[in-house]
Parts: C-alpha cells; sequence; structure tokens
C-alpha cells in the first residue's frame, strides 16, 4: 500500500447473603491493589466487601447515619461484575486489621479456578474475559484494572549503548493475552517494512500496565480512594508466529494476525488476564452493529501516545459500506475482514496496532469480553469523518490459531 496514502494503525487514542462473608477462606481472598482506607493511617487492600466484615455489615443495616452512609461512598473501589448481587460484587478499601484474613498477601492473590495450563489449552469463560468495573471512572479514561488482557510489544532499537538501557526499547504494537504462554496481534506488527527499515527487532512483552511512566501504578479515584497495582512484568519474546498468507506489502491486507509465544508462562492475577476467543455462534457473526472497545496508549488528539491506558467504543458496520469507501484506494475487503467506527475524532490510531477490538457479551447472567477482531489498518488522518478502520475477524481464524498453540 501506497505510504503516502495509506499507513497501518499501530493501536490507539483512543475503559448473597451477609452470612457468606463467614465462609471464605484466606486462600479464595482476592486483593485489587493497595489502598488509603478514609479516616484511617492504617494499609488498607481493595477487596470485596463480603471479606470486611464491619463495612458488610454497616451496608445491610438500617437506617444508617449520613456519616455511615458517607464512609461506606468513600470506602467504595470498584465493583467485580464477575459476582453476582450488589453485596458480593462491591469492592472496598479496608484495613489490614479489619479483614477476615489479616495477614498482607506476598503476592496478588489468583482467582478461583485459575490454573496453569499448557500452552495449546485456552481458558474458559469462567477464566478469560472478566474485567473489574469501575463506578466512578469514566468516558475515556481506563480504571486502573480495566482490559487486564491488553499488552504492549516491546521492541529493542540497533546499536544503542548499554549504558542507556531505558531509551533500548519503544513500543510499537498492542495486542492481547489469550492464555499463559500466547499473545494475539496483527501480522504487520511482526512483519512489516517500516519495523524492518528502522532495524528494530520484537524483544518483549508487557503485562499490567496503566501508566508507563510509572511502576507500579496507582490512581486516585475521585472518591478520594487511591489504588496502586503491582508492578508490570516484562516477558521476552520466545518466537512470532504471522500466518502464513499474510502479504505485507498488499493493499488490502488480509490474513493480519499473529501470535507471539513468550519464554516463560504468565500467571494470572487480577491485573493480568486473558481475554477469550469467540466459540460457538460467535465465531461466525460479523457483529455488524454492534457496539465495541478498543483501548490502547496511542496517539491522541494532539498527536501523542497516551502515558495512560485509554479507551474508545466503535460501531461495527456492514462490510459493503465500508468496501464502498476503500474501493477507491483498489482494496478488496474479504469474510475474515470487519469494519468499525467512522466518526469524526472517534478511532484507533498511531501508537498500538495489533491491539484487541473487544466486544462484551452476557454469558451467565456476567458479562464476559471476546476478542473479536484485531486492529489492521484505516486512513492516514485517524478519525476522519465516514472513514471506518478495518480490523482481522478473529472469528475467521480461531482454527489456526488453534493450530498454532503449543504446550
Amino acid at each position: 500500500m501506497a505510504s503516502t496514502e495509506w499507513k497501518f494503525l499501530l493501536l490507539p487514542l483512543v475503559i448473597g447473603a451477609l452470612c457468606e462473608w463467614v465462609q471464605l477462606s484466606a486462600a479464595a481472598q482476592i486483593t485489587f491493589g493497595s489502598c488509603a482506607p478514609p479516616k484511617s493511617e492504617e494499609r488498607g487492600q481493595c477487596i470485596h466487601i463480603t471479606s470486611c466484615p464491619s463495612l458488610a455489615k454497616l451496608l445491610t443495616m438500617e437506617p444508617k447515619t449520613p456519616a455511615q452512609r458517607l464512609l461506606l461512598a468513600n470506602s467504595q473501589c470498584g465493583l467485580d461484575n464477575r459476582a453476582e448481587g450488589h453485596l458480593n460484587s462491591t469492592l472496598v478499601c479496608c484495613p489490614r486489621s479489619k479483614r477476615i484474613d489479616s495477614e498482607e498477601p506476598a503476592e496478588p492473590s489468583h482467582l478461583p479456578g485459575d490454573k496453569q495450563l499448557p500452552g495449546n489449552v485456552l481458558p474458559g469463560n469462567e477464566v478469560c474475559g472478566f474485567f473489574f468495573g469501575d463506578r466512578i471512572l469514566g468516558g475515556t479514561n481506563t480504571s486502573i484494572w480495566e482490559f487486564p488482557w491488553m499488552v504492549l510489544l516491546q521492541y529493542k532499537k540497533p546499536d544503542v549503548n548499554k549504558s542507556t538501557s531505558l531509551n533500548a526499547f519503544t513500543f510499537n504494537c498492542g495486542g492481547a493475552l489469550l492464555n499463559s504462554r500466547y499473545v494475539l496481534t496483527a501480522g504487520h506488527c511482526l512483519t512489516n517494512r517500516e519495523l524492518e527499515k528502522a532495524g528494530v527487532v520484537l524483544h518483549s512483552v508487557r503485562l499490567g500496565e496503566w501508566d508507563t511512566r510509572t511502576d507500579p501504578d496507582c490512581a486516585t479515584q475521585m472518591n478520594g480512594q487511591r489504588i496502586c497495582a503491582p508492578n508490570h512484568i516484562d516477558i521476552e519474546v520466545e518466537k512470532g508466529i504471522t500466518h502464513e498468507q499474510y502479504a505485507p506489502n498488499s493493499v488490502d491486507q488480509q490474513n493480519d494476525i499473529a501470535l507471539v509465544r513468550l519464554k516463560r508462562s504468565v500467571s494470572y492475577t487480577d491485573y493480568v488476564r486473558p481475554i477469550c476467543l469467540p466459540t460457538g455462534d460467535l465465531i461466525q457473526n460479523h457483529f455488524v452493529d454492534y457496539g465495541m472497545d478498543a483501548a490502547g496508549w496511542g496517539l491522541t488528539e494532539n498527536r501523542q501516545p497516551s502515558p495512560t491506558k485509554l479507551k474508545v467504543t466503535v460501531n461495527v458496520l456492514n462490510r459493503t459500506i465500508c468496501q464502498e469507501k476503500y474501493s477507491s484506494f483498489k482494496v478488496k475487503l474479504s469474510d475474515t475482514q470487519l469494519c468499525a467506527g467512522g466518526m469524526k475524532g472517534i478511532d484507533t490510531c498511531d501508537g498500538d496496532s495489533g491491539g484487541p477490538l473487544m466486544v462484551s457479551i452476557s454469558t451467565g447472567g456476567r458479562d464476559v469480553f471476546y476478542i473479536a477482531g484485531i486492529t489492521s489498518y484505516g486512513t492516514k488522518q485517524c478519525g476522519f469523518q465516514g472513514w471506518p478502520g478495518v480490523y482481522t475477524r478473529t472469528g475467521a481464524f480461531i482454527d489456526w490459531i488453534q493450530q498454532k498453540l503449543e504446550a
């Protein structure tokens, strides 16, 4: 494709009963980061309210005084959408001394059902696709634990002085964690003339990132709660697998899909989790008129990369409408591609191509995220009115993905 008219998008600017708590064991307790409880100098953890008896009892108490209501409001630090019912899903900042398990966890707790599975095994939707919502943060900002499958592909620059190691790497693409060993991304993130010309080589994958300027990441919510995540994780790449029929110089960029195998397995935490691949009827679904989420650290309106993870919502269009637009560039779209977006100023853009186009589907009474597409390409000017972005349709490559996975 002509560089004067096109460029790849490297992703974007663009998100129970009270008595049950006594039955929870320390091993099953989940923490969502450290925090500072209101009206307390003691350290706290963001946990399920059912693991913080004093606040759980206060939640069910009626009537409440204004001071008690304010304490509950200021203590809330998020929402776990996997749990059913208001009591079970509410997350609060609980002082260490008030927790059922008052011992400080040495490492982030794993979720129930998490197991270290071989690289050729994909997790079921009881593990993948769950995110932790936040009732306070909104707009284009993501909460600190939102979209925990998002990864950054880290490339090593050529001929960089070893003494300047912090400047030896650059983030050029994004991707999505599929299981303990594999990341799904775009083919052009592994096979790309521009990357080859610059001499950069894919080196590692960063997981659990939110703000690229800090480590660990911390965020202050509107109610004053300060939440801190564990340190991000960098894992070196063992190998990249680009689709055999992907042609880097083609105009239509069909089969723009790739897998990255990590050198070691990653353990799931509340900040590092896989997204679900489409299953059943979702495999053939083209998701026309669905609202989709995209997220990343790419260029914003000021043409600078965002240091924090941002999100945007785009609608999937009928491919025929999209084809009419792109036919002027001799592009022929296929059944293996999706088009989404086209609204002015709302689009994926330079920064992390290969990131996921995500759809939330209600499964078993819970919202589960599936990766419907992979950011592939679009017009040179991001967010151009009437010009949607083009994404690789993941459902068309389920067999290919499963064939490439190794234990």
